[in-house]
């Protein structure tokens, strides 16, 4: 099961357990032990499986049209599962919803091959940070909409009222 969480809900902190484990161990960077006020507006989507948070990511609005997704940690346990694909899938899908017309995530490079299989382009060089390599990926989201219009009809019918003075 996909759904949004809460900023600061239980399971927003399952996911940030798992960021600080998956992501935060591996670059080198402090554990995040107080929720970061940034992330109060950004949309946190977390992947359930038999109850329990199995992996998870966040939206972030960058402009009108474009939204990132960032802080993408899949549990170990469940790594080459298609948990990762639902994840991003369900993410793309409510950056349509929101009208975003673009999607944008920085991938680390065990990631790259996962990221374009998803359709995702690459955009410019790679780059080291934290001793870990670096690409910027982009894809659009914003499907052709057609314009349904549809018409209500309520049929009313008045009765005169006759009144006695």
């Amino acid at each position: 099961m996909l759904k949004i969480v809460q900023w600061n809900s239980k399971e927003y902190w399952v996911g940030i357990s798992l960021r600080n484990k998956l992501l935060k161990t591996s670059a080198g960077q402090p554990w995040i032990t107080k929720a970061p006020e940034a992330e109060k507006k950004d949309i946190h989507i977390a992947a359930f499986i038999n109850g329990e948070v199995a992996g998870t990511l966040l939206l972030s609005k960058r402009t009108e049209t474009v939204v990132q997704v960032k802080q993408v940690a899949i549990d170990d346990g469940y790594q080459g599962f298609g948990v990762g694909k639902k994840l991003l899938g369900f993410a793309e899908k409510v950056a349509e919803l929101l009208n975003f017309e673009t999607v944008f995530l920085t991938g680390r490079s065990q990631a790259w091959g996962f990221y374009e299989r998803l359709g995702y382009q690459s955009l410019g060089q790679p780059y080291t940070e934290s001793q870990l390599k670096f690409k910027k990926f982009t894809k659009g989201v914003m499907k052709e909409k057609t314009t349904l219009k549809l018409a209500i009809t309520k049929n009313i019918t008045l009765k005169e009222m006759e009144t006695n003075g």
